[in-house]
C-alpha cells in the first residue's frame, strides 16, 4: 500500500467515527440509565421518644443513643 492510500483510509475511518459519535451525541439517549434517589420520610414517630437526653453535644450531634424500631413505619414497596 502506498502512503496516500493509508492516509486516505485513516482519514475515512476517522471521519466515519466522528460521524457515528456525533449522531449518538445529537439523537441518542445516554448509554447508562439515570440515577433516581429514593427518599423515605419517617414522620409517625413521637418526638419525646427520639429526643436526646444528653446535656452536651460538642463532639457529636444531639441524637438519642437508642431508637425503638417497633415504632418505625414499614418501608414503602416499589
Amino acid at each position: 500500500m502506498r502512503y496516500g492510500e493509508m492516509f486516505a483510509n485513516l482519514a475515512m475511518l476517522l471521519l466515519l467515527a466522528l460521524t457515528v459519535g456525533g449522531i449518538f451525541l445529537l439523537f441518542g439517549e445516554p448509554l447508562w440509565p439515570p440515577r433516581h434517589a429514593n427518599m423515605v420520610l419517617v414522620s409517625e414517630l413521637d418526638a419525646v421518644t427520639t429526643a436526646s437526653t444528653r446535656k452536651s453535644c460538642d463532639p457529636a450531634p444531639c441524637l438519642p443513643d437508642t431508637l425503638d424500631a417497633d415504632k418505625l413505619p414499614s418501608r414503602p414497596m416499589d
